[in-house]
């Protein structure tokens, strides 16, 4: 048996209950639980750091993205596939993987502790074994997606504590994002990018300028206490949900061509996420209402 693209060994490991749990697991690695998760915690935890976990997020998007379509690597037979949301893209590197290691091994630098490394890790290893488990990647697209976001950590780790204006200055900033959009566009090896792509960029880009206003002018802050952090995190995930349906909805009634309107929602949800909800935050007093400019 080839151990890196033969997924015999984990048909017998199937059951009713461990489907149910690997689904659960394989959701915290698409773009809807990502985007709620990110939102939630710039608004009841610590916006610098998840505006940091978005770069982190959106740009190994990008990567793999941009992976896949250079190794064009298919995925494992359609028969033994349980999860029907993985549409034609390729199998290597995993999106999953590459962003699990990213996404929830960034959050446990940036915190610290030792619970949440052990959390964070079980986590990442759910993710990682239920793309496995489901038979939508193989262990070599799994492997790959891992390695590519732990290399991205140490990359980012490294450049946080190196002097540069990207630190402090918006026009570098937005430079940067849109320069790595434009190169990767350039010379995208397949016929185009993922629609994520230019969502991921344009949020990332208006959220950019958004959190420089913010820091001048609403210098928002997250709630204190349980009951303001509870209030804070169920009205923004209703905010979120109710922004997300009409987006949806616009979309089918416009009819524009998709990436054009990929951008637009993110452009939306920059402003959304960055701007609006902490605003609605401080006016409904879930959020204090004076605090001090904060640093990147």
């Amino acid at each position: 048996m080839n151990i890196l693209h033969d997924l015999q060994w984990v048909l017998p490991l199937r059951s009713d209950a461990g489907t149910q749990l690997a689904m659960a697991f394989s959701w915290l690695g698409y773009a809807t639980f990502l985007m709620f998760f990110m939102s939630i915690g710039y608004w009841v935890w610590n916006k610098e750091r998840f505006f940091r976990l978005l770069v982190v997020v959106a740009s190994n998007a990008l990567l793999n993205a941009y992976a896949k379509d250079l190794f064009q690597d298919p995925r494992p037979p359609l028969e033994i596939r349980l999860d029907d949301l993985v549409g034609a893209s390729y199998g290597l590197p995993s999106g999953h993987a590459q962003m699990a290691v990213a996404l929830w091994m960034w959050l446990a630098w940036e915190v610290r502790r030792a619970w949440v490394w052990c959390l964070c890790s079980a986590i990442a290893l759910g993710v990682m074994f239920s793309r496995m488990y489901l038979g939508v990647h193989d262990l070599e697209d799994v492997l790959g997606g891992a390695l590519l976001g732990g290399a991205s950590l140490f990359v980012f780790a490294w450049a946080r504590h190196q002097p540069s204006p990207l630190q402090h200055s918006l026009g570098w900033q937005l430079a940067a994002i849109v320069g790595v959009a434009m190169a990767a566009l350039l010379s995208w090896p397949g016929s185009q990018p993922p629609d994520y792509v230019p969502m991921l960029t344009a949020w990332l880009s208006t959220a950019t300028i958004c959190l420089h206003w913010d820091r001048r002018k609403l210098r928002f802050a997250a709630p204190t206490g349980p009951a303001r952090v509870i209030g804070a995190a169920l009205l923004g995930a209703l905010l979120f949900w109710g922004e997300q349906k009409l987006l949806k909805v616009l979309g089918l009634q416009l009819q524009w061509e998709p990436s054009l309107w990929s951008a637009v929602k993110g452009m939306v949800s920059g402003v959304f996420v960055a701007l609006f909800v902490p605003w609605v935050l401080r006016t409904v007093r879930l959020a204090p209402a004076h605090t001090a400019p904060a640093l990147l």
